[in-house]
Formats: C-alpha cells, sequence, structure tokens
C-alpha cells in the first residue's frame, strides 16, 4: 500500500500561490484581449462607414482586420468552452493551472497580433 501511496503523491501539485499568479495572469490578458476586440471593432467601423463613402478604400485592411476579429471571436469561444467542461464526450472539471497558462500565453499572442494591426492602422490614418 506504502507504494501506491508514493506512486500517487509524485504527481507535481501546484501551491496555491502559483494557481493564484496563474489565474491573475489569465485575467489580465483576459481583460486586455477584451479591451483590443472593442478597439478592434471600432476600426473597422471606421473603415466600414470610410468604404461606403469612399469605393476605392483600402477593403483589403478591412478584410483583414474583420478575418482577425473573428479568429479572435473563435478562439475566444473556444477558450470558454475548454475552461467549462462542455465539450462532446467530456465531463465537467474545472481548468487547471497549465490550462491557464497556456491560454493565456494565446491571448497574449493574439493581443500582440492586435497590436500590430491597430499600430499599423494609426499610422495609415496619421499619413
Amino acid at each position: 500500500m506504502n507504494q501506491e501511496e508514493k506512486v500517487m503523491s509524485s504527481g507535481y501539485e501546484a501551491s496555491s500561490v502559483e494557481v493564484q499568479n496563474v489565474i491573475i495572469e489569465w485575467a489580465k490578458a483576459a481583460e486586455a484581449f477584451h479591451q483590443r476586440y472593442g478597439k478592434l471593432t471600432e476600426v473597422i467601423n471606421v473603415l466600414q462607414v470610410t468604404a461606403r463613402r469612399n469605393p476605392g478604400a483600402n477593403k483589403a485592411k478591412l478584410r483583414r482586420l474583420v478575418a482577425l476579429r473573428q479568429h479572435m471571436s473563435d478562439a475566444l469561444m473556444t477558450l470558454l468552452l475548454d475552461m467549462s467542461g462542455q465539450k462532446p464526450g467530456r465531463s465537467a472539471q474545472p481548468s487547471k493551472p497549465g490550462q491557464l497558462r497556456s491560454h493565456t500565453c494565446l491571448l497574449d499572442e493574439l493581443n500582440r497580433e492586435i497590436d500590430a494591426e491597430l499600430v499599423s492602422f494609426s499610422n495609415v490614418a496619421q499619413a
């Protein structure tokens, strides 16, 4: 029986501080993601109005931004479903710190991609 206990206890167990830090990182990344999503939507709305007024407007940029926003929506929905355990054939289980860390990395990556697009839009708008 002691050998079974050793096998069961040999797995890594995250400390409460580690879990708390991961949750805080995830919350910050999620908040930044939502803010950027709002900014991206504003930029898309401006470009759509411009495209209606000026048919020669940069529609490729508008399509790229709309595609990025759709990608963001898809990623967010996937993360939410992943965290809720609502996948077919999967019993509901709480998210684990490693899962939250990978979600945080994905959100950070999307945030950088959005920032790059928003910066390029700002540079074009200023010119």
